[in-house]
């Protein structure tokens, strides 16, 4: 990696991590029993997780190209 992430808090149900001009967004997307974290690289939907750590984990992944 050629420079450090920088993680922003849009505000408490939305994250995002830039690194090396790739932005990857985190919302907490609230379905009943199937609430939890969506990661988004743009528009397109990578995966949901169901806890914070793991879906900061993938945009980590996806932002530094290590998928």
């Amino acid at each position: 990696m050629s420079e450090k992430p920088t993680w922003t808090k849009e505000d408490s149900l939305t994250y995002a991590v830039e690194l090396d001009g790739r932005r990857v967004d985190l919302r907490y997307e609230a379905s009943g029993f199937q609430s939890g974290w969506a990661v988004y690289a743009g528009d397109e939907l990578v995966e949901r997780c169901g806890e914070l750590m793991q879906a900061r984990g993938l945009a980590m992944a996806i932002a530094s190209k290590s998928l």
